[in-house]
């Protein structure tokens, strides 16, 4: 199999001219995130880099210097044969010398699999010529073609960006008899490399579905300073800006320019993977699909680890072997599951011996398996509450718990207990920073009334409920006057003093694009920034990039999260969070429990310093101003990333918010640090 990207020669410093030390930092990090090969993007490169991958073992795909793009290409719109040099015999020389030349330069690398006769340059005459004297000069090798489609000058279709349903129609197809390996796919621009998994799902269905290369490995970003730090540049830096650029549309890698790994390689990582392992739980069978080549699993040593709600309580090491391309077992002796607990078992695998490129306990797979569900059930509470209700607010005080809510405005002013204090709970909230996705399907303007619809919020009808056991119900009653929608937050002030919101919003019957997020987010004061949380982690995932980070308690400090792309936009989200705390350095923390899976970021940024607006702006990360306090997002749910490509592909339809109505809770609770416990 595959498992690719492309590669632009890229330094952020020397440009064109990366050093050998460069190339293995590549090779490095390609090796241990399980990416076995490269397209040569797209031109012969260094020969170095091939005596390098002749070594360290990463295929090639070398691909001739020809591209004529901006003169017509093949499956993408119409253009004049008449004057498209692929097409004209004057040019066919020119085409033949370069692919030649590629050729006979390095037909001697092993490492050279597959040859390739250019990119989106056409398919005219002199490439059935090319194919035949390659064919001819070189039987051992495959040719590859995206401009020949499925034409007979190519041994591969490989397309770019192919659809899943074109996908899926070819690995079912018994009547194709070429495999099919996608010279560009999952657009890695910015936040990007949603539905990654889906991909793989197809790939793997199918002997004749073999793979692909990711656009692209690296951020071509140049460094550079400016009065607040180091930055990336991009198109239209450097003085460049009133020169015809494409913004940062150069910037489309799984690292960044100075080779720091984007959050999405992580997920790329664990799909690549070359062991599959299944579990069942009856009778605690573990097997793992052996995806090498020519490696047996005999080589590395295995690790499982049992969750209890997010906590290990168990773990053990343990070998296993498979040759290439089968299966070996294990079995697992778990322990009794409680009633009314989360169990989740981890899988992991490690190499045991150092290499030059991977070290020893190096993972090279993971897998989780969730053995029992969440229960998102209520915590009986007892207490008592004294409320002072008054023509304009409500006090309630429940123990050393203090809350005030404001009835004309209908939302609380102030929750406080003892030290730990809040001026108002989370509040509405619906937009999200545009990724470059998000710029490439026309988000900002398309989904635009989303962006100011929490602001201009009419209360309609406030509901004060009676006192039970429960605690004291509120019911305000929105009208989102932007959107022209109900809005409802209920509220149940608890005999502990916690507050239960519950948010509820009906779109049926309002002709309105699909909402980028559906949550709620609030203000919380700097000191709270010791973040633990019980969720997927502890990299950033979304709806639909995951798979890599696993459930689980995970801890960070939320002044670490910062910017990690090189153009500003949505980061740092989670997601499948069942509870997450923020605490000072005393320990005391604003607890949130949802009553259902719940997705969050917590940043020191508010998303509108991220959001350029309609462009893009030539905004970097140098240019953003963090705030002292924190804003924390708590959402039900926010679309996917989409990935497909980054110029007009929505995230897949299962991943948008287009539900008539949309549903969520959570408990939100002040706990000094003599009540904080697991």
């Amino acid at each position: 199999l595959v498992k690719g990207v492309n590669l632009h020669i890229h330094d952020d410093v020397l440009g064109h001219v990366p050093t050998r030390e460069t190339m293995m930092t590549d090779i490095r990090l390609m090796k241990q995130h399980n990416i076995n090969a490269v397209r040569t993007s797209h031109y012969p490169q260094n020969p170095l880099w091939y005596q390098l991958c002749d070594q360290y073992g990463i295929y090639l795909v070398d691909e001739a210097n020809i591209e004529t793009h901006a003169m017509g290409a093949e499956w993408q719109s119409p253009f004049d044969k008449s004057i498209h040099p692929a097409y004209r015999p004057d040019w066919a020389p020119a085409h033949l010398d370069r692919i030649r030349r590629a050729v006979t330069r390095d037909k001697n690398h092993p490492s050279v699999i597959i040859w390739s006769m250019g990119n989106e340059c056409g398919n005219g005459p002199v490439f059935y010529e090319a194919y035949d004297w390659i064919k001819a000069y070189d039987p051992t090798r495959l040719v590859q073609f995206e401009q020949a489609g499925e034409n007979p000058n190519t041994d591969i279709v490989s397309p770019m960006y192919p659809s899943m349903d074109y996908m899926a129609s070819y690995a079912k197809d018994a009547d194709q008899d070429r495999p099919f390996i996608m010279c560009e796919y999952s657009h890695a621009m910015g936040n990007s490399n949603g539905n990654f998994q889906e991909y793989w799902d197809i790939i793997m269905s199918s002997p004749r579905m073999q793979g692909g290369f990711i656009w692209d490995w690296v951020d071509q970003g140049l460094k550079a300073e400016d009065d607040n730090g180091t930055y990336w540049a991009y198109g239209g830096d450097l003085g460049g800006l009133h020169l015809q650029h494409d913004e940062n549309f150069c910037a489309n890698g799984l690292v960044s320019a100075n080779r720091t790994p984007h959050p999405g390689l992580l997920e790329v990582k664990k799909v690549y993977q070359n062991i599959q392992f299944t579990f069942d739980p009856a009778t605690g069978t573990l097997t793992a699909r052996n995806l090498f080549d020519f490696t047996n699993l005999d080589q590395f040593a295995f690790r499982y680890e049992l969750l209890q709600d997010g906590e290990a309580i168990a773990s053990n090491r343990f070998r296993l072997a498979a040759p290439p391309h089968a299966a070996g077992a294990h079995q697992i002796d778990l322990p009794s599951l409680a009633a009314g607990k989360e169990y989740l078992l981890n899988l992991y695998a490690y190499t045991t011996s150092a290499t030059e490129i991977i070290p020893a306990g190096h993972e090279i797979a993971r897998e989780q398996f969730q053995l029992t569900s969440p229960a998102f059930t209520s915590v009986a509470t007892s207490g008592t509450l004294n409320v002072t209700n008054s023509d304009r607010e409500i006090v309630i005080e429940a123990g050393d718990v203090t809350a005030i809510f404001n009835k004309r405005r209908g939302h609380f002013t102030s929750y406080k207990r003892g030290a730990i204090a809040l001026d108002a709970l989370p509040e509405p909230y619906f937009w999200r920073a545009p990724t470059d996705n998000d710029f490439g399907n026309n988000m900002p303007e398309r989904l635009g009334v989303w962006r100011t619809a929490h602001v201009n919020r009419q209360l309609t009808a406030l509901e004060v409920g009676r006192e039970t056991a429960a605690g004291l119900p509120i019911k305000a009653s929105y009208l989102l006057t932007d959107v022209g929608l109900p809005y409802i937050i209920e509220y149940l002030v608890r005999p502990d003093g916690a507050i239960q919101v519950a948010a509820s919003m009906d779109l049926s019957g309002h002709d309105l694009p699909e909402i980028p997020r559906f949550g709620m987010r609030m203000t919380v004061p700097g000191a709270y920034g010791q973040l633990e949380y019980y969720g997927r982690g502890p990299e950033e995932n979304y709806s639909d990039r995951y798979t890599a980070a696993f459930l689980g308690r995970w801890e960070a400090d939320v002044a670490d999260l910062t910017m990690p792309y090189i153009r500003p936009q949505e980061y740092g989200y989670h997601t499948d969070t069942r509870w997450l705390r923020l605490a000072n350095e005393d320990g005391d923390a604003i607890v949130v429990q949802g009553n259902q899976p719940l997705s969050f970021s917590a940043l020191h940024i508010r998303t509108e310093a991220l959001d350029p607006g309609m462009t893009k702006k030539q905004q970097h990360p140098t240019d953003l101003r963090y705030d002292q306090d924190i804003t924390l997002h708590i959402d039900l749910a926010q679309r996917g990333l989409g990935g497909d490509n980054s110029w007009g592909a929505y995230p897949h339809e299962q991943y948008l918010l287009k539900a008539d109505s949309y549903h969520y809770s959570y408990t939100i609770s002040l706990k000094p640090s003599t009540e904080v416990t697991n």
